[in-house]
């Protein structure tokens, strides 16, 4: 590698460390359970904001998907029902947990395969149109 696409990289890897640094979030344990291949999977992460504001989440996408939406599941007469949920408000000094059977990010419309080990990026969008990347490694259920 010479000198100018060394350069090259670095600057570009100090500016996404940078604007990574920027977002308020933090994310622990972020995983997606191992799915067939070609089928719709999930994603869980534990989401907290120890920032001053309220973070409200309301989109999500990944260049790995078609598509991606924030979901919830309720008990109703007997069925549990999933719901795309338009805005996921995370509290200041609070934390949200996306987890099987509750809050979590449905990944539509897979682009490949993915293996135990694997990883997906997500960007979740927020009101203000603030970016916070998480990386969910894929893992079998629990």
């Amino acid at each position: 590698m010479n000198r100018f696409h060394f350069l090259t990289v670095a600057v570009f890897l100090l500016g996404l460390n940078l604007a990574m640094a920027d977002s308020p979030l933090q994310f622990d344990d972020p995983w997606s359970p191992l799915a067939p291949p070609g089928r719709t999977m999930a994603g869980f992460v534990t989401i907290n904001n120890p920032g001053d504001a309220d973070i409200v989440l309301v989109d999500a996408t990944s260049r790995q998907f078609g598509r991606v939406e924030i979901h919830t599941m309720t008990m109703d007469d007997g069925v549990m029902r999933m719901r795309r949920i338009e805005e996921l408000v995370v509290a200041s000094g609070k934390m949200v947990v996306l987890q099987p059977g509750g809050r979590h990010l449905m990944l539509f419309e897979p682009e490949g395969q993915f293996e135990d080990g694997d990883t997906i990026d997500v960007e979740l969008i927020d009101s203000e149109g603030g970016r916070h990347e998480v990386v969910l490694r894929v893992r079998p259920r629990d």
